[in-house]
């Protein structure tokens, strides 16, 4: 299992294991919802130290220049914004939930499905620091074939 995986599912299972079946976020977001944190997440207007009210915890420094830098890479070219494809939603134990992302549309690259996970805080969704990482990441290997990142 590679680390992206292992990442999330570790997440999950610390969720699963850390308190009873019972109490499974309820309801579950919608796919809407998690396309539109997904859009928010993946949008350069929007600097990634700024996006904490869509990622717990926020970004670190380090990692927040390095997704402005890329966003930006990719809204230059063309290939921002994304079209989400949200499939797989699942509740999870103390507010979490699951879900398959994707951004099959993307010109000339696709994003393959990614699970994430989500946290419902303060009445909202939130991804969680590990899955948007592990989200962007993927989405920064499906186009390193076009050197955008060099």
């Amino acid at each position: 299992m590679n680390r992206t995986k292992l990442s999330v599912a570790t997440t999950l299972a610390a969720a699963l294991i850390a308190s009873p079946a019972t109490a499974y976020a309820d309801p579950i977001p919608s796919p809407d919802e998690v396309a539109g944190i997904m859009a928010k997440l993946t949008d350069p207007g929007i600097p990634a130290v700024n996006k904490g009210d869509i990622v717990t915890p926020g970004f670190a420094p380090d990692d927040a220049g390095t997704i402005d830098d890329h966003l930006n890479r990719l809204n230059g070219r063309g290939y921002i914004p994304f079209n989400f494809v949200v499939t797989d939603i699942e509740p999870a134990p103390n507010n979490f939930a699951g879900a398959t992302v994707a951004a099959p549309s993307v010109p000339h690259y696709s994003v393959p499905p990614v699970p994430i996970v989500l946290t419902k805080q303060g009445g909202h969704w939130l991804i969680t620091t590990d899955a948007a990482l592990a989200f962007l990441n993927k989405m920064w290997s499906s186009t390193r074939d076009h050197a955008f990142f060099k």
